[in-house]
């Protein structure tokens, strides 16, 4: 019997909360969905703000979004590259006219930069007014497309983060370490971020609930998983 482990998909939740500097939190975070092309399982491509301060939320992500620096790659003042190839940059395409199709409201990006006629990059991509159950807010897209959800409080932030097939990592942003870490501690997936911080590492066994993989890597959890465990009796006297 073949032993296996997976790292798989994801489409994970930062959750901001009411109590949050938006102002320095949201413009940057938002922006990291052009690292490697929004190419990264772990990415946090779902934005979930309070409804009370959700265009403020909104307008704030686009400003993050627009601020993206893409381009070639080879260029360090380069955040986003291009995808992988043409069929990867065609699905994401798909996926922008899915997000029209179902009702989003497309508020930046969604096209092929006029200005890099060359390679196959795609612009940062907002979409505001999404409901959880839209495609473009269930299915992975794996490129820079980002999507904002309004929640009513906390509880209501955790089911929407929690309602989803994938469970491999989350954000939690709040003034109150608390409040941020009691959120976290209920979120359905294998690593969580509070505040800015960061679950990447040697040291971190890293790895998915559900349908977001199988085992961990890194950490002293992703050398157990090559070991056997043996038991020897002997007699007590």
């Amino acid at each position: 019997m073949k032993r296996v482990f997976l790292e798989l998909g994801g489409k994970s939740a930062h959750i901001v909360l009411d109590d949050a500097d938006f102002a320095a939190t949201i413009p940057r975070d938002a922006g990291t969905i052009g690292m490697h092309g929004g190419q990264g399982c772990g990415i946090l491509s779902r934005l979930l703000v309070p409804r009370s301060r959700y265009e403020e939320a909104v307008e704030l992500a686009t400003a993050g979004l627009q601020a993206v620096k893409y381009g070639d790659p080879n260029d360090y003042e380069v955040l986003q590259g291009p995808q992988i190839n043409a069929r990867q940059r065609d699905r994401i395409l798909g996926y922008v006219n899915k997000g029209i199709a179902g009702g989003a409201r497309l508020v930046t990006g969604g096209g092929r930069p006029a200005h890099l006629p060359h390679g196959y990059f795609v612009e940062p991509t907002l979409f505001a007014d999404v409901d959880n159950a839209m495609t473009i807010a269930q299915e992975e897209i794996f490129g820079p497309v980002l999507v904002v959800i309004g929640f009513d409080d906390d509880d209501d932030a955790v089911r929407i983060a929690n309602d989803s097939v994938y469970g491999l990592a989350a954000g939690v942003t709040s003034a109150s370490q608390e409040r941020a870490f009691a959120v976290a501690m209920r979120i359905k997936a294998g690593a969580a971020a509070i505040n800015g911080a960061a679950w990447y590492g040697a040291e971190s066994p890293f790895g998915g609930y559900k349908s977001s993989g199988l085992g961990r890597q890194n950490g002293l959890e992703g050398f157990a998983q090559y070991t056997e465990t043996k038991i020897i009796a002997g007699p007590l006297n």
